[in-house]
């Protein structure tokens, strides 16, 4: 008898608490990933369809043939960001497996089965934003896929960013390094954490970071020559 009350008298054991924190630090980093992918995925879609919607508009009379172009790369960017949204809600939909999470929190290539964006996948990214970015590319085929899918979010976040703070061409470059990938993005333009009247507070920013910092990478973002310049640099291997 007094086994079976003990527990109420008593409350929760040490270990009982510990596995209660461990599994609220799994909810926290499994809603914060998705988020991530929401911001990163969805958030460049429209920004990308802002900016061609303008553009098409702008032309439609004059240059039909540029509206038309316009018009595939907002259908193209609407299907994406539907994939991505598909993606992130049948991950919500997952019955909760304490052992799934918990794999998502150590490993960052944990992901469900729905194929993920990669760098090889960076030259559509970039046609379909309509942005006119001067690209240097290096041989990127040693760069492992979990390092590859976060890096493109990165370059996606700090491609939106451009589009949506800066002004004039971006400049984009992607390249390994020793044994770890150097990413740059710079653009004339404004802090896209401070723009006036500008949305998000950062958020994109600090996503970034998050991902760079999963890898056991750095990332840095911030005025440069009068525009804004976001570097990473990620470890191509695992600290051990």
């Amino acid at each position: 008898l007094l086994a079976a009350l003990a527990p109420r008298l008593l409350g929760p054991t040490p270990s009982e608490r510990l596995a209660a924190a461990e599994e609220h630090a799994r909810t926290l980093a499994e809603r914060n990933r998705l988020a991530r992918e929401l911001h990163d995925s969805v958030g460049h879609a429209l920004s990308v369809v802002t900016l061609q919607a303008a553009a098409a508009g702008r032309v439609l009379d004059r240059d039909p043939a540029t509206a038309r172009t316009a018009l595939a790369a907002i259908e193209q960017s609407a299907r994406a960001a539907l994939e991505d949204l598909d993606h992130v809600l049948g991950v919500l939909r997952e019955t909760h497996h304490p052992d799934r999470d918990a794999k998502a929190v150590k490993d960052p290539e944990d992901r469900t089965r729905t194929p993920q964006a990669t760098l090889a996948d960076l030259g559509r990214l970039v046609a379909a934003s309509g942005a006119e970015v001067r690209q240097e590319v290096g041989d990127l085929t040693a760069v492992p896929a979990v390092v590859s899918r976060e890096a493109y979010r990165v370059l996606q976040e700090a491609l939106t960013n451009a589009i949506r703070h800066g002004r004039g061409p971006v400049r984009l470059t992607a390249a390994v390094h020793d044994d770890e990938l150097r990413l740059e993005v710079t653009n004339p333009g404004s802090n896209p954490g401070t723009t006036p009247g500008g949305k998000g507070g950062g958020r994109g920013v600090d996503g970034m970071r998050e991902r760079v910092r999963l890898l056991r990478g750095d990332l840095q973002a911030g005025p440069h020559e009068g525009g804004w310049k976001v570097s990473a640099r990620l470890p191509l291997r695992s600290s051990p």
